[in-house]
């Protein structure tokens, strides 16, 4: 029974410490629950890879359960949380399209630098394994990077931290982790790299620069209202020291603020070399990229609104390792027409987009028609999560004649010409008319 001469204080206080205690037993039990019995999400698929993997997931272990694209790689991720305590621990897989040949320890020391290296090992479960080497952060304080090499150069890291007094934690989740994966190889990337690898040996079918020529198309939204243009042209140009693939493409959507972006490539014929800048003005104000390709390594600097490109590397600077399969999004319209005449009907390459990400993308022959014994159409899945796909049609000629482009809604562009094009925006006549700036540009 509660004494009444007792103050509110002195009530509270004596409610409060024994919900205390419960709470702080609930707490551990929960803590040890997660130690000793870790429970394992269901299989998550990464689309169009032939992976999967489980992540810790209840007891206090929360994910997602969903792989999410970020800084050109695919990335899945667990967290230990629980209320009141200190224990933040993680564990997190990252899918790789292309990686250096660093150890884990030369990986983990990249990051960690100076911490102390406890331990280095390797783990197989049937056709996989896994080098790992375990550090010392800080006290208390265990990290697990482990490398699993994959298919096609492919790779997926997995890192565990543990903050714990138990020994072996880390490695124990680490383990649980690595004996989840399951994966299939689907051939779609080894059909790519015979595409892309006779694309650089061959070469592409493009015109030379005196008989080039630019190529329209307008855009309509999904109310087939004509609200854009796009524009582009590609040439292979000669000089005495080498010949080079030289581009340009432009696109335009009218509006109260208008949106445009330029870019500008030239590179060599095995697109293993090239520079490619391109210039964006919207109503977020202008922006930029400039990217280099060279010895495997692509390098990105962004532009600041108002400033020059900053050649140093640093902030707004970036680089990334290129699988075999990697080739500019602004030559791809001569790769997408040597994919119709191969032998594979689908196959997965790596797109080094406009805004300086590498992505896979999935590309599929479309059946041929009924009157046609071949297929004219190829249907791309951009495989960042986000729906994205794209329809190109092509003439007899293998020449795009229709792109049908589409993600919270669908836009169509349709083969357009000059004369066409000057009419329904004669605020870029001048620019229409005139493709010797785009395919010449100086200074790339």
């Amino acid at each position: 029974m509660v004494d009444e001469n007792k103050t509110g204080k002195q009530i509270a206080k004596t409610i409060a410490l024994p919900a205390l205690l419960v709470i702080s037993l609930l707490a551990a039990r929960l803590v040890m629950q997660s130690k000793t019995g870790i429970r394992m999400s269901a299989p998550i698929e990464l689309n169009r890879s032939g992976l999967s993997v489980s992540m810790p997931s209840g007891n206090g272990w929360q994910c997602k359960e969903k792989w999410s694209f970020e800084d050109s790689s695919f990335n899945i991720s667990s967290i230990f949380a629980v209320s009141g305590l200190n224990d933040r621990s993680y564990a997190q897989c990252r899918y790789l399209l292309a990686a250096g040949e660093e150890t884990p320890t030369e990986r983990l020391d990249q990051e960690y630098s100076g911490k102390k290296l406890v331990a280095t090992g390797q783990s197989t479960e049937g056709s996989l394994t896994a080098n790992w080497a375990t550090i010392n952060a800080d006290s208390g304080v265990e990290i697990i990077l482990g490398v699993c090499e994959l298919a096609d150069g492919r790779q997926l890291e997995i890192e565990v931290l543990q903050i714990a007094s138990e020994q072996n934690t880390a490695k124990d989740i680490f383990e649980k982790i690595f004996k989840s994966i399951r994966f299939s190889d689907n051939g779609l990337l080894r059909a790519g790299a015979r595409l892309i690898s006779d694309i650089r040996n061959e070469g592409l079918d493009i015109a030379h620069d005196n008989d080039s020529s630019a190529s329209f198309f307008t855009i309509a939204n999904a109310h087939n209202k004509i609200i854009g243009f796009t524009m582009d042209a590609m040439a292979l140009v000669r000089t005495d020291a080498n010949t080079t693939i030289n581009a340009a493409d432009y696109y335009y959507l009218r509006g109260t603020v208008s949106d445009e972006q330029v870019s500008y490539f030239r590179g060599d014929t095995d697109l293993r070399q090239f520079n490619w800048r391109v210039e964006t003005n919207s109503r977020t104000g202008r922006k930029g990229i400039e990217m280099t390709a060279d010895s495997g390594m692509l390098t990105v600097r962004r532009l600041r609104a108002g400033s020059p490109f900053d050649k140093r590397t640093g902030k707004g600077t970036g680089e990334y390792e290129l699988g075999e399969t990697a080739v500019p999004d602004i030559v791809l319209d001569p790769i997408l027409a040597k994919a119709l005449d191969i032998n594979e009907q689908a196959v997965i390459i790596d797109i080094i987009r406009s805004d300086g990400a590498v992505m896979p993308v999935y590309i599929e022959k479309s059946p041929p028609s009924k009157d046609r014994t071949d297929s004219n159409s190829v249907r791309l899945e951009w495989l960042d999560g986000r729906n994205y796909w794209q329809q190109i049609y092509y003439d007899s000629s293998k020449k795009p004649e229709k792109i049908m482009l589409g993600q919270e809604t669908t836009y169509t562009l349709n083969v357009s010409d000059a004369n066409e094009i000057t009419k329904l925006f004669p605020e870029r006549a001048n620019l229409v008319h005139d493709k010797s700036p785009l395919i010449n540009r100086d200074g790339i």
